[in-house]
């Protein structure tokens, strides 16, 4: 009888992997969840620099942003990563600002503040599909894509070009949870392309409810630099953002970046009083 049991339980075994294997969805959601779980600084600080293309690829604007970053409660599931951003050019944007906070755990929580109506505004429902201060990125595309939000497929594996060299990628579909999701943010299918090794997301195509492709985001730069965990952090330098129905594009680029203590950043300052105080 013991003999019968055993023979039973290792069949069993020997069969469960083969039998379950992960279905295109779980290796979807895997992934998406690794890239999400990339580790991150404490405490960062920089200039970044958003320019404007018009559809000829001259420069329309440049707006010139500072920017600091507090992560708290890393590694755990009270996770939040606060943004705040201050423009400092040119004179029609001086004095705007944004503040977010990204959690793992529950949506995203957004705010602009716009000098001329005086007012710290919440970004909410429509919102989020509007021009994030007159470029190709929206107020809900700033940011990293809310995980709890979307569900996954994989659909593959791709090469994608970064730097003039093509990489092998995971191929992502992202499709919203519900119809309110797709309304707020006007997307109804992301696709992702994560490098293999690094699954930094070299590529992500956007499209809008009616599943047209609308605009491509691309990964144009990063650096590699430990956290006070002595984690190796990959950094998003350069982000372009392109719109491939009217051509223009936004680019979002970081520099004089500093990280963790050397950011010399307070902590206080990730608030709706400090949008309209200086921080930095």
């Amino acid at each position: 009888m013991r003999i019968r049991i055993a023979t039973a339980l290792l069949f069993i075994f020997a069969i469960t992997p083969a039998a379950f294997p992960e279905t295109p969805e779980e290796i979807g959601a895997r992934l998406m969840k690794k890239n999400d779980d990339r580790p991150v600084f404490e405490k960062l600080k920089a200039t970044g620099t958003l320019v404007i293309y018009n559809s000829s690829g001259d420069i329309r604007f440049k707006k010139i942003i500072k920017i600091g970053v507090y992560t708290t409660n890393m590694g755990t599931p009270q996770f939040c990563e606060k943004y705040i951003a201050s423009f400092i050019s040119p004179p029609d944007d001086k004095g705007n600002s944004f503040l977010m906070y990204h959690y793992k755990s529950q949506p995203d929580v957004k705010w602009v503040y716009l000098k001329g109506i005086r007012k710290a505004k919440k970004v909410t429902g429509a919102d989020k599909k509007l021009s994030f201060f007159g470029s190709d990125f929206t107020n809900g595309e700033t940011g990293k894509p809310n995980y709890l939000e979307w569900t996954y497929k994989y659909l593959g594996d791709e090469q994608v070009k970064f730097k003039g060299k093509n990489f092998d990628c995971y191929k992502i579909e992202a499709l919203p949870k519900n119809r309110s999701i797709m309304s707020e943010y006007g997307t109804g299918r992301m696709v992702s392309y994560l490098e293999k090794k690094t699954l930094l997301t070299l590529q992500r195509d956007h499209y809008d409810e009616n599943m047209i492709k609308v605009k491509e985001l691309r990964l144009l730069s990063f650096f590699t630099k430990p956290n006070v965990k002595g984690e190796n952090v990959m950094y998003e330098t350069g982000i372009e953002m392109k719109n491939v129905n009217t051509g223009t594009k936004s680019h979002l680029l970081f520099s004089a970046i500093e990280t963790e203590g050397k950011a010399n950043l307070r902590t206080d300052i990730f608030t709706e009083q400090y949008l309209t105080q200086k921080w930095w």
